[in-house]
């Protein structure tokens, strides 16, 4: 299976930042440090050799010493400011607060912990900003997670519905999000045979298999976090296990309904998931998530007619 993007960047960036502070790096140690080939460096070095800015000319790339890569030996003799980053104050700030959410959430990776302290060294503070855990994440099994999407993985996971419902579940992975200090887990249900957001709190068994990811990442429905707007919907008591997979949902009693407050990115995806408990639903708002509904349900009245 190819490497994904992500994971070869990070290990690029990393080469840089290690080659400049060491001075020399032989690949052999570079490939120890980073868990790859040696072969993999020497492909990583060609890869930045042929970068830099925008341009392209010789004085625009990375160059490092021709004399020494003979030797398997890395040593940067340009690195046209690719492992130098400037923060400002307001810039520093906001990192920090997204690198604690992320923490707190616990779908965080074990980097963004030194990463957050190092950038509040930076601004002269030990924590400049604080955020509050709004749930408990078994960091094993995040850790599992993030394990199978890094090397593109199947999992079989146990997940517990706001019912206490459990269901074993099939999942390829895609990716794990924090949105409003809650972690997620982006995947392929081959259950549901659709898209899902997982809430990680949720998840209380993890098996990875050795078997591939073959289902592509969603590339709109659900998985984006650019909000358009907000949405409201009062139902029955018994349809709160959805709602409570909606990202980002805040979620309260109204006597024998609950009432979810949630950011709709896509009304599509969002009209899909309230039509599976369309007999549950009092109120929906606004409109254009009704009308999204409607139409989703006069779809699957045609389908069933036709």
């Amino acid at each position: 299976m190819a490497e994904k993007a992500l994971p070869r960047l990070t290990r690029l960036l990393g080469i840089m930042t290690y080659v400049q502070d060491e001075g020399e790096a032989p690949f052999a140690d570079l490939a120890a440090k980073f868990d790859v080939s040696v072969e993999t460096i020497r492909k990583d070095i060609n890869a930045l050799w042929a970068s830099g800015l925008p341009g392209y000319a010789g004085g625009d790339l990375i160059d490092f010493d021709s004399y020494l890569y003979d030797q398997d030996v890395a040593a940067i003799i340009d690195s046209q400011g690719v492992t130098q980053v400037r923060l400002s104050t307001r810039e520093g700030v906001a990192l920090v607060g997204a690198l604690a959410s992320m923490i707190a959430s616990g779908a965080a990776p074990a980097v963004a912990t030194s990463a957050r302290d190092k950038i509040g060294e930076m601004l002269g503070a030990d924590d400049p900003v604080v955020v509050q855990p709004v749930a408990d994440v078994d960091h094993e099994i995040t850790g599992s997670l993030q394990d199978a999407v890094t090397r593109g993985r199947v999992v079989d996971v146990e997940y517990v519905d706001a019912a206490d419902h459990r269901t074993a579940r099939t999942i390829e992975p895609h990716r794990l999000v924090a949105i409003d200090g809650v972690a997620y887990v982006e995947c392929f249900c081959r259950r549901a045979q659709d898209y899902r957001t997982l809430r990680i709190g949720r998840i209380v068994g993890v098996e990875v298999r050795d078997e591939e990811v073959v289902a592509p990442p969603a590339d709109a429905s659900g998985f984006t976090l650019v909000s358009q707007f907000e949405a409201t919907v009062v139902a029955a008591r018994g349809s709160r296990w959805v709602l409570e997979d909606l990202p980002g949902v805040q979620i309260e009693d109204v006597g024998d309904d609950v009432r979810a407050t949630f950011d709709v990115v896509d009304v599509d995806w969002v009209a899909d998931r309230l039509l599976a408990i369309a007999p549950y639903l009092r109120t929906v708002e606004p409109e254009s998530v009704r009308a999204a509904l409607a139409q989703h349900a006069d779809a699957v009245l045609a389908t069933v007619a036709g």
